[in-house]
């Protein structure tokens, strides 16, 4: 970590953070490394990406954005399970699409609904009527 690295290079890529986690994460994690580093130098470039990440929002952001995904997770880790398979479609029948009482009432239509249909055959529904 004390090599000289390109200061275009992203500090959650160069400090080895997690571009998803927070300020509190993100000092907790550089804390651990100002502690670890062996020079000044080091701990001044640590200091320096805290302060770049904690204090302005709008930097860590952009940081973040630039930030490689990590895609392979640990060496050795299983990869993720695969989603799970989607919900069986549902099938629509006659049944479900009639009106519920709760909805006949609701519309007053409760006397409709509970009167038989009249007896007409198809040939003699004016709906049926050819104009």
């Amino acid at each position: 970590m004390t090599d000289a690295r390109d200061d275009d290079e992203s500090p959650f890529e160069r400090w080895d953070l997690d571009p998803t986690e927070g300020p509190t994460a993100i000092t907790e994690r550089l804390r651990e490394l100002a502690e670890a580093a062996p020079d000044e130098a080091t701990r001044a470039a640590i200091r320096a990406a805290w302060e770049e990440l904690t204090r302005h929002p709008a930097r860590r952001f952009r940081a973040a954005a630039n930030a490689h995904p990590d895609s392979h997770g640990a060496a050795g880790a299983a990869p993720p399970p695969p989603p799970p398979p989607p919900p069986a479609r549902f099938e629509v029948e006659l049944a479900d699409l009639v009106m519920r009482p709760s909805v006949l009432a609701a519309l007053g239509l409760e006397a409709v609904a509970a009167s038989p249909l009249p007896a007409i055959a198809p040939e003699d529904d004016p709906l049926f009527e050819a104009e």
